[in-house]
């Protein structure tokens, strides 16, 4: 990502050489918020080629150093970072200048889900200084971008439902962080609203539609044990 014009090409080739569907990105890139425009090449590309851009947080903030007790960069930090690359996706336009962009965010979309209802009232009230890159309020992008599962809580599993829809999330592990689950998709599994379609759709379906993954070679006889 140091530099657009070589990522893009890597990109082709891993695509047409390797067959590769999903690339990770990080939060942001040397500082820049992923909406720069240094960046609308590789997103051009992605779009063309159909695959998805997993985007998870790193490069936290530190406020100074007062988040360096208690582990909260991972605690809080990286819930915050992936909340606000999400607000720069929406607010700086991208999915309107690339409407069929597969993006994907880690952990659930961070605290997104939660100040999601306060991000699209500051775009209405304040529109001089959030809506100087895009007119179309955050929330009408809500379903057009995908998470991961990784809430921890079924609380909070169920905003995330209400905010981006079950069609849009897939499992979600953290792997091989120990901030992962003990048991991947344990959440998804005991969440209570659901029926057995709802949990096939988070455990794999959904992974599979986004990776435009061939089903009929995902069954166990597949790996090895």
């Amino acid at each position: 990502m140091n530099n657009i014009e070589l990522a893009v090409k890597e990109m082709r080739r891993c695509v047409s050489e390797l067959g590769m569907t999903g690339f990770e990105l990080g939060s942001n890139i040397n500082g820049k918020n992923l909406d720069h425009p240094d960046f609308d090449p590789l997103y051009k590309e992605a779009q063309d080629l159909d695959v998805c851009l997993f985007i998870h947080p790193w490069d936290m903030h530190d406020w100074d150093g007062r988040l360096k007790k208690y582990w909260l960069p991972w605690l809080v930090g990286m819930p915050s970072e992936t909340a606000q690359t999400i607000c720069c996706i929406l607010m700086g336009g991208i999915l309107h200048k690339f409407p069929r962009l597969k993006l994907c965010f880690a952990h659930g979309g961070g605290a997104y889900p939660i100040i999601s209802g306060r991000v699209s009232h500051g775009f209405k009230v304040r529109p001089d200084l959030c809506a100087t890159d895009c007119s179309t309020n955050p929330r009408e992008f809500h379903g057009k971008f995908w998470t991961d599962s990784l809430v921890h809580d079924p609380n909070a599993l169920r905003l995330l439902i209400e905010t981006v829809g079950k069609d849009k999330i897939v499992l979600g592990t953290d792997y091989p962080f120990p901030l992962g689950e003990l048991e991947p998709g344990k959440v998804v599994e005991e969440y209570k609203d659901f029926d057995d379609k709802d949990r096939d759709q988070l455990l794999w379906k959904n992974a599979v539609d986004l990776l435009r993954l061939d089903e009929s070679k995902l069954s166990s006889s597949n790996f090895q044990k």
